[in-house]
C-alpha cells in the first residue's frame, strides 16, 4: 500500500512552539494518531488510509521527534505533548474526535481524553503500561542511542531493524527506513529526534503524574490493544487497566510485541476499525 496523500502543516503548540501534522482523508469525524518514544508519524502511514471513510486522520510528530522542530528549551514530556494536542483541537475546532496512541502516545491520548471528555468519542491505547521494568527501559535507551549514533546507509539501518526488531513487517520496514532518518553533513544517517528526549525514559516522564486518577475522568469507550509477545505490557496488567476504565475492552494481536501497528499492521487495522465501527453502549455515549 502506498503512503497516504498527506497535507503537511505546522501547528502551534501550547507555548507557541510549532510542531508538524499531516492529514489523510476527508471525513467529518477526526482520528488523531499519536506515536511512541523516538518515533514519528510515519508509524501510522500504513494505518491512516485504512480508517473508515467517515474519518479524517491527523498524524502528529511530537516536538523533538520526526519532522517537528526541536524545542530550544527541551520541554518534552506527556504534559507539553498533551497541551500541543489540546491546542490543535481548539484551533481547528475539532469535535467527534477519536484518539489512537502507542506507548508514550497513549499516555498523551489519556491526558487529552480526560481534559476534553465531551469532545473525545473513542480512545485506543496501544500497548500502554502503567509501569515499565528497568531492564525494558534500558533496552529502549540502548536502541535509541544506537540509532542516534547513525548509519552509513539506509540499507545498513534496514539491516539493524531486521536484527533488533525482527517482528517488523516488511511493508512497515520501508516506511520506517524512508522516514525515520536524516542525512548529516558527513553523509551518515541518524534518527530524526532531539537526543534530549531520552529524559522521557530515564526520568519516567513518559507517564502521566497520576494516571489512575486520570482513568476516572475517561468517559468514552476505550480499546486497549496488546501485542501478545509484548515485553512492556503483560496480560495481567492489561486486565487491571481494563478494570480501571468505565467502558474498556481488551484486544490481543497474536503476531506482535510492543510495536503492534508496525509488527502486524493488518490485524491491528482490523481490530481498531472493528472497534471504531462497533456498537456503542449507553455508557460510552455520555
Amino acid at each position: 500500500m502506498k503512503e497516504p496523500d498527506l497535507l503537511h502543516t505546522p501547528a502551534p503548540g501550547g507555548d507557541q512552539f510549532s510542531f508538524r501534522i499531516e492529514q489523510c482523508g476527508r471525513g467529518d469525524a477526526t482520528c488523531i494518531l499519536l506515536h511512541g518514544f523516538g518515533e514519528g508519524g510515519y508509524v501510522w502511514y500504513d494505518f491512516a488510509p485504512r480508517l473508515p471513510k467517515k474519518y479524517r486522520a491527523i498524524i502528529i510528530d511530537f516536538r523533538g521527534h520526526g519532522d517537528s522542530d526541536e524545542d530550544p528549551t527541551g520541554n518534552y514530556g506527556v504534559g507539553p505533548y498533551s497541551t500541543d494536542v489540546l491546542d490543535l483541537i481548539q484551533k481547528y475546532k475539532l469535535g467527534n474526535v477519536s484518539l489512537v496512541g502507542h506507548s508514550l502516545g497513549a499516555a498523551v491520548a489519556l491526558q487529552v481524553a480526560a481534559a476534553v471528555p465531551h469532545l473525545v468519542t473513542d480512545l485506543v491505547l496501544v500497548d500502554f503500561s502503567l509501569s515499565t521494568e528497568p531492564d525494558v527501559c534500558e533496552n529502549i535507551l540502548s536502541q535509541f542511542h544506537e540509532q542516534c549514533d547513525g548509519y552509513n546507509s539506509l540499507a545498513e539501518y534496514a539491516d539493524w531493524i531486521s536484527a533488533k526488531r525482527p517482528l517488523t513487517h516488511p511493508r512497515m520496514l520501508r516506511h520506517i527506513v524512508d522516514n525515520a532518518l536524516r542525512e548529516t553533513a558527513d553523509g551518515r544517517f541518524v534518527l530524526k529526534v532531539d537526543q534530549r528526549i531520552q529524559q522521557l525514559i530515564s526520568t519516567g516522564s513518559a507517564r502521566t503524574d497520576d494516571v489512575r486518577a486520570i482513568f476516572s475522568k475517561i468517559l468514552c469507550r476505550t480499546l486497549l490493544i496488546r501485542g501478545r509477545g509484548s515485553a512492556v505490557l503483560c496480560k495481567k496488567e492489561a486486565l487491571d487497566i481494563i478494570r480501571l476504565l468505565k467502558d474498556g475492552q481488551l484486544c490481543e494481536v497474536s503476531r506482535a510485541g510492543h510495536a503492534v501497528m508496525v509488527e502486524d499492521p493488518d490485524e491491528f487495522a482490523d481490530a481498531v476499525n472493528r472497534f471504531l465501527l462497533g456498537p456503542r453502549s449507553s455508557r460510552s455515549e455520555l
